[in-house]
């Protein structure tokens, strides 16, 4: 890790397979995974190792943000590989890890080789943003 790689954990009362599937099943992801209330998400995925996505993230204001990538490693419910590219950040990568914890499983997100400097923090709060709406998706 590097500074800047962002790292963000939630711990969420949901088991490992629960969110092992909001992390991959595109009807699951569009409820939760974009950062802000005001904003919507598309979401299309091949899902398996060497497939793609396809993220389309709309803001309240009409601005649109596409975030593309590859699935480099899955283990089911363990562990998610991603490369994450936008018109911000290109060639970075995403790994998401479930752990089980005593009162749910704890979802760590780590994403690596980000742009020194705004992006990186931009990343951070994006992340942030994405697991506590994910956490209210699967309480309900």
């Amino acid at each position: 890790m590097s500074d800047n790689t962002v790292v963000v954990k939630k711990l969420i009362n949901a088991s490992r397979e629960e969110l092992f599937e909001a992390f991959t099943n595109p009807e699951i992801m569009s409820k939760w995974f974009y950062p802000e209330d005001d904003m919507s998400v598309d979401v299309a995925n091949e899902f398996h190792v060497g497939g793609t996505y396809t993220l389309k993230m709309y803001a309240s204001n009409g601005d649109i943000y596409t975030h593309v990538g590859e699935y480099k490693e899955i283990i089911p419910p363990e562990k998610l590989v991603f490369t994450w590219n936008s018109d911000f950040v290109q060639n970075t990568v995403v790994t998401v890890t479930f752990s089980e914890m005593e009162s749910g499983t704890e979802v760590t997100i780590s994403h690596d080789l980000l742009p020194a400097g705004e992006m990186t923090e931009n990343h951070r709060k994006g992340w942030g943003g994405c697991l506590s709406r994910l956490g209210t998706v699967v309480a309900s």
